[in-house]
């Protein structure tokens, strides 16, 4: 579930290392377990012939200490926007900017990380369950005798998926939002990040993904639905004709008694 701004925000700080001494993290939970921690760098005044070169020493510090929190995986993303930095990856970020500027950009951060994190748990349940469709698929098909010992299986599947659907249909017209106009540092610095971070592709792209799952096991538990009816008819055919037999059997009993001499 997304977790909203106000709960984000009562995460508190801790000290850093690796940045200037006056910078602290705040530690914020993100969905599907872990956290996600936001470094505020304040720039410093400098004279403008190395006022460059400090942002840029800055930035690379910044992009050390947020590699750390993944080593091996994809470098982090620096977005610069109007004087400001970000430096992102999904479970760490820092961001780099004058000290009026930087209320603005941790707002945009977090209500981004939040649902940057949402989104990235959706895509790692979906990578889960799609192994399971090969298999599966057969069954929404045509049910057999093991598909019905599986079914309370399929039937979790089958729930997951919709859990799925439903998570996406919540965070879709979030991700989708325009930026507010007129143009705002918060609002412009989350269009950025959707760009650079391609959560709109990855939506559509889930949210695809997640169709086949629920089409799939739809499927499933038609099959085995049909299936169980089809096995009830055909024991109560069997009861019919059994009770029919039987009353068959004793009148043949009764007239061969009254036949008798």
């Amino acid at each position: 579930m997304i977790t909203t701004h106000e709960q984000l925000a009562d995460s508190g700080t801790i000290p850093v290392v690796g940045l200037p001494p006056d910078t602290a993290v705040e530690r914020m939970p993100l969905a599907g377990g872990g956290v996600f921690e936001l470094a505020l760098v304040t720039i410093p005044t400098v004279e403008a012939a190395t006022h460059d070169a400090v942002i840029a020493e800055l930035v690379g510090r910044a992009a050390s200490w947020v590699s750390a929190a993944a080593p091996g995986g994809d470098p982090p993303l620096t977005v610069p926007l109007y004087g400001t930095h970000v430096v992102w990856g999904p479970r760490r970020a820092a961001a780099i900017g004058p000290t009026d500027r930087l209320a603005a950009m941790r707002s945009a951060i977090i209500e981004f990380a939040d649902r940057e994190a949402e989104l990235r748990d959706i895509e790692r349940e979906i990578a889960a369950a799609l192994p399971h469709v090969d298999r599966d698929s057969a069954v929404a098909f045509e049910a057999d005798d093991h598909a019905l010992s599986r079914r309370k299986e399929l039937s979790a599947r089958f729930t997951a998926a919709i859990s799925l659907r439903r998570r996406l249909a919540v965070l879709a017209p979030v991700l989708q939002r325009p930026a507010p106009q007129p143009p705002t540092l918060a609002g412009q610095l989350g269009e950025r990040l959707r760009d650079r971070t391609r959560v709109v592709e990855r939506l559509e792209h889930a949210a695809e993904q997640a169709d086949l799952l629920e089409r799939v096991y739809s499927g499933c538990g038609d099959r085995v639905a049909e299936f169980v009816s089809s096995r009830r008819h055909l024991t109560l055919e069997w009861v019919i004709i059994l009770l029919l037999a039987a009353e068959v059997v004793l009148i043949t009993i009764d007239l061969l008694a009254n036949h008798t001499p």
